[in-house]
């Protein structure tokens, strides 16, 4: 329940408990979702990589008035000298309680210390002395780390993550056990992953696993081989594991662990909390689209879904942006959606400058229809171009349900098949000089339908996320942990360029039942329902 939008049955329980949309009074939320993240354990020397913290998610009752505890374990410290490091500490939210990550076995002879993921094996004599042995990890929590080198030459074990065993170490690697994957935050985020195992000198320190583990070090003046000295420590707020440390250095601390909560908003915000958690949601939300950094999505047609001939057609979305050009005109404008060619017969483009929004139908230097917006950065506008009326002949564009700009008598060829479609780039060859700059949520393209009627003057305004309506082409929804994904029958694969990423920022507000209430722990502190 703690990603996307909400399905029918969760909305009907909602309903019949009486706490859907409620204004007034809003009941306490009955139960959570839960992340819950241990620290992890420190790298040691010429030894193992720690062991990631424990990790738990689910969902759970929750009493309505009783403050309940939150506990963020630490990471365990890396070992210096010729020592071992530590375990991580317990993360703990009520009666849900994660283990401290394991610390890494340490040469000669201390071996990895069992937790919620085990750290890695210590390193052994060239010969193969020594018990080359490994922590478990906690069914349920983690996994156990891995083995040193088999024949010794001083190479630990990896530490295990969240989601696999540490790797015995081969060939100079004993890379951390990859962590697992979360959106309850709202972003897709990895955790828990294990620390690499220390190398000798002419190896290579083993990997941390994905998810916070931190790399393997090797010795002072190691001769051929490669990485630091140091074993790096975990990232913070992941419980990922310490990596090990070779003769000279220090060994990796473990990351810090995490506690996320998350609920439908249809229920009251928390009554109280304390230590300062970070206070989000999650579902509905936008892409946080990037001029700078050349930030945009392209879908390649696949048939003839953005064939629109001289058909009636639909393009809505929601738009938010961040910041509008000094100067009108292309090409100061920032192009939200493109397909096509441009400058030919087949070419789209629909845009907004400083002070103008237009839909290009032929070429973006003569625009088909362009009106004054009257937009202001960091605000949201519901924006739409429509092609209807008689024999399709009439193209309107909408800001927040008033017509800014309609021509009539447009015979026009709208056909951008050849190359598919591009969101926030300049423009569909890829140049972008002028990408739009802000948020976008619930695009929608409609093929074949004035989904409003181009020849009146205001339009209503959706007041709840689309949906794929018949004919829709493309939908995106821009829920997290699914924000590039079409949610129309096609169900078409966006290619990100320059990583645009998911934002809570959304056009609805927060209580209407189309997001989730998300609190963040990286300190210790209580909340109350």
């Amino acid at each position: 329940m703690a990603q996307g939008l909400f399905t029918l049955r969760q909305q009907v329980q909602g309903i019949v408990q009486k706490a859907w949309n409620t204004t007034v009074n809003p009941l306490s939320t009955p139960a959570v979702d839960y992340l819950v993240v241990a620290g992890g354990g420190g790298g040691s020397y010429l030894g193992g990589g720690g062991g990631a913290g424990g990790l738990l998610q689910g969902s759970v009752p929750v009493a309505s008035g009783s403050a309940i505890t939150v506990t963020v374990g630490s990471g365990g410290a890396g070992g210096t000298g010729g020592s071992g490091g530590a375990s991580g500490t317990d993360s703990v939210f009520g009666a849900i309680s994660a283990t401290g990550g394991g610390a890494g076995g340490s040469y000669p002879s201390t071996a990895g210390a069992s937790g919620g993921s085990g750290g890695g094996g210590q390193a052994t004599e060239p010969a193969g002395t020594g018990n080359r042995k490994f922590g478990q990890g906690i069914l349920g929590q983690g996994n156990a780390g891995g083995q040193s080198a088999n024949g010794g030459d001083y190479r630990g074990g990896g530490g295990g993550g969240a989601g696999t065993v540490g790797l015995t170490a081969a060939g100079g690697v004993g890379n951390g056990g990859a962590g697992i994957s979360s959106a309850i935050s709202g972003t897709v985020t990895p955790y828990a992953g294990g620390g690499g195992g220390a190398a000798d000198s002419g190896g290579t320190g083993g990997s941390g696993g994905v998810g916070g583990g931190g790399a393997g070090g090797v010795s002072r003046g190691a001769t051929g081989g490669s990485g630091t000295v140091n074993g790096v420590t975990g990232s913070a707020n992941t419980g990922g594991g310490g990596g090990g440390f070779g003769v000279g250095g220090a060994g990796g601390t473990g990351g810090s662990g995490i506690v996320i909560l998350s609920y439908p908003d249809i229920y009251a915000a928390a009554a109280a909390t304390t230590g300062s958690p970070t206070v989000s949601t999650s579902g509905s939300g936008s892409i946080n689209f990037v001029r700078a950094s050349s930030q945009y999505l392209t879908f390649s047609n696949s048939g003839s879904q953005f064939s629109f001939g001289t058909g009636a057609f639909t393009i809505e979305c929601w738009v938010n942006p961040t910041t509008l050009p000094s100067s009108t005109g292309y090409p100061a404008g920032y192009w939200m959606f493109g397909g096509g060619v441009v400058d030919s017969n087949t070419g789209i483009d629909f845009y907004i400058n400083n002070t103008q929004i237009g839909f290009n139908l032929v070429t973006f230097l003569t625009p088909t229809v362009i009106g004054n917006h009257g937009m202001i950065a960091n605000s949201w506008y519901h924006v739409a171009v429509v092609r209807g009326g008689t024999s399709n002949q009439t193209v309107s564009i909408y800001v927040n349900g008033a017509r800014v700009a309609t021509a009539t008598s447009v015979t026009d060829t709208a056909d951008p098949s050849l190359t598919g479609i591009s969101i926030s780039a300049a423009e569909p060859s890829g140049a972008t000089s002028g990408n739009f700059n802000g948020y976008i949520s619930n695009h929608r393209i409609v093929k074949g339908t004035a989904v409003y009627d181009p020849t009146l003057t205001t339009l209503t305004v959706p007041t709840t996320p689309l949906t794929a309506i018949t004919n829709t082409q493309l939908l995106l929804s821009t829920v997290s942990g699914a924000q590039f994904a079409d949610s129309s029958t096609n169900s078409l694969t966006a290619t990100a360029l320059g990583s645009p990423t998911w934002n809570q920022s959304s056009p609805f507000a927060t209580g209407l039942g189309y997001k989730n209430r998300v609190y963040t722990y990286t300190g210790s502190g209580t909340i109350t329902f």
